[in-house]
């Protein structure tokens, strides 16, 4: 099937109609983010029953009709691997589309794959093998060749084959009740695009083993980082490499002098600051100083004592042993660092349950609480 390319609002009008009248539609989208904080939508894939059509939000203001196909509750629709997918629409729209069907998550279900690519999934279901040659392309450079458009397009058309093969799967499994929710929660996600500003320090490698002192300055420099990264729609490495923002905390500048050799003696790529920027580093340094402790990032809790290694590898070999017995990957139930959480919340024996419960500890919740969830409790308890 021949991929439709969607380059203008006259354009978008004649497929408009045949689109939400769709009850089911797959989805995808290319965007590029290497050197910008926010994802560039690039193209946007749909397939119908009978059609592939690439939407260009380049070349034409795109959003009111993606708004009015990608918002329709009434429409399913089919993505493989959303969460990028998510995040890019979330920034183009304001908002993230509902009423998924995610085939990676659906695969997860029935195999122990919990992360297939799009490609893999193909050939295992289909035993089609897909073009791969523009997987690194340039989605923002115009005009698109046609090889890229129908790249683009095979990315939904098998979507569709997919949805039928693994929802009749589903079904024989008796799991569609865990895809539904696993799906539901797709769409409650987008605080996951708003960054945690308290939490940067953790997005600075290196960082986690500092002692406070010198960690409460890296979250400061990490905050004032990720206001200019956004400010200036560059990534956070740009504005400031994760190995000078380190070393400012140690050598903790006072003055411009002592500032920019540290700055200037590594990555030549970043972005130059102005004298303005390099005064608010400053007064950022100075302000991370006198910070009271008890506004210091904690890291002590970051690492598990003898005892508490032991119960982590308890309930891993339980989760193993669970995945085993399912045929799906240990992965999907839960993931090692949810397990941390829920050893190191254990409090005292009559609260524990509900403190846990109240966390939203992924593996306490639905599906996996009854699958498994309760028999931690009880084991911790």
């Amino acid at each position: 099937m021949k991929p439709v390319l969607i380059e203008s609002s006259s354009d978008m009008e004649t497929v408009l109609d045949h689109i939400t009248n769709q009850s089911i539609i797959a989805v995808d989208t290319e965007f590029q983010r290497e050197t910008t904080y926010y994802p560039k939508l690039a193209l946007v894939q749909i397939a119908t029953d009978s059609n592939v059509i690439c939407i260009d939000p380049v070349t034409f203001d795109a959003k009111p009709a993606l708004k009015k196909i990608l918002l329709n509750k009434n429409i399913t629709k089919i993505f493989h691997a959303c969460s990028q997918d998510m995040e890019v629409l979330y920034y183009y729209l304001g908002e993230t589309p509902d009423n998924i069907y995610d085939t990676q998550i659906a695969n997860a279900f029935l195999t122990d794959h919990h992360q297939i690519g799009y490609a893999a999934l193909v050939e295992n279901e289909l035993a089609i093998q897909l073009d791969k040659s523009q997987t690194r392309t340039n989605w923002l450079q115009r005009p698109l060749t046609e090889k890229q458009i129908q790249y683009a397009g095979d990315d939904v058309l098998y979507l569709y084959q997919l949805h039928n093969i693994l929802d009749e799967k589903l079904r024989q499994a008796e799991r569609q009740s865990w895809f539904t929710e696993e799906c539901a929660n797709l769409c409650d996600n987008q605080n996951n695009f708003q960054v945690n500003i308290k939490n940067l320090w953790r997005r600075v490698k290196g960082a986690t083993k500092l002692s406070q002192n010198i960690l409460v300055i890296v979250q400061f420099i990490a905050e004032w980082r990720e206001q200019l990264a956004q400010q200036k729609d560059k990534t956070r490495r740009k504005i400031l490499a994760d190995t000078v923002l380190i070393q400012l905390a140690f050598d903790k500048p006072e003055t411009i002098s002592q500032l920019d050799p540290i700055i200037t003696s590594h990555d030549r790529s970043q972005h130059r600051l102005n004298e303005k920027e390099k005064q608010q580093l400053i007064k950022t340094i100075q302000s991370a100083q006198q910070a009271p402790e008890s506004e210091w990032p904690d890291n002590r809790f970051s690492v598990l004592d003898n005892q508490q290694k032991t119960e982590l590898k308890n309930l891993q070999r339980l989760i193993n042993d669970k995945a085993e017995e399912l045929k799906i990957s240990s992965a999907i139930i839960s993931s090692r660092k949810d397990l941390e959480n829920l050893i190191l919340i254990k409090t005292t024996e009559s609260e524990f349950e509900k403190n846990a419960i109240d966390t939203k500890i992924n593996v306490l919740q639905g599906w996996r609480l009854d699958c498994i969830g309760q028999q931690l409790l009880d084991i911790l308890s």
